[in-house]
């Protein structure tokens, strides 16, 4: 007995259920779509603590394998501090995995955005 199959309909991928499929990035997403921005440089911890210093900074996690994290404006600062500072692997420097707590570094951009605040993205090597 032979059975109809169908093809089945699935509704399209939200934009914020996208994954991270490889890396370096060349666009960033959100919930809204693609995000108009621009990568302008590689940051070290310095460039990254001279951006918070002069104002808001959005920041957004990027891991192989998980959706873009984005990290509320009022956490960035403190996210800074507690995660990503001890983490931060030097543009210009050899780095090693083995060198960083936990075995993970990130490596960070910026990227300038149409909606006012610098854009960083972490990278997140493991």
């Amino acid at each position: 007995m032979a059975r109809l199959l169908r093809r089945q309909r699935t509704s399209p991928m939200r934009f914020d259920q996208r994954i991270v499929s490889q890396m370096p990035l060349h666009e960033l997403r959100n919930e809204h779509g693609v995000v108009s921005a621009t990568e302008l440089r590689e940051l070290n911890a310095s460039d990254i603590a001279e951006l918070l210093r002069a104002g808001k900074v959005r920041i957004v996690v990027a891991d192989v394998g998980s959706q873009l994290k984005w990290i509320p404006l009022d956490e960035c600062y403190g996210f800074w501090k507690s995660e990503v500072k001890n983490h931060l692997a030097d543009p210009a420097g050899e780095n090693y995995l083995e060198n960083f707590p936990d075995e993970y570094c990130y490596f960070a951009s910026e990227w300038e955005s149409e909606v006012g605040e610098p854009i960083v993205l972490l990278m997140k090597s493991h």
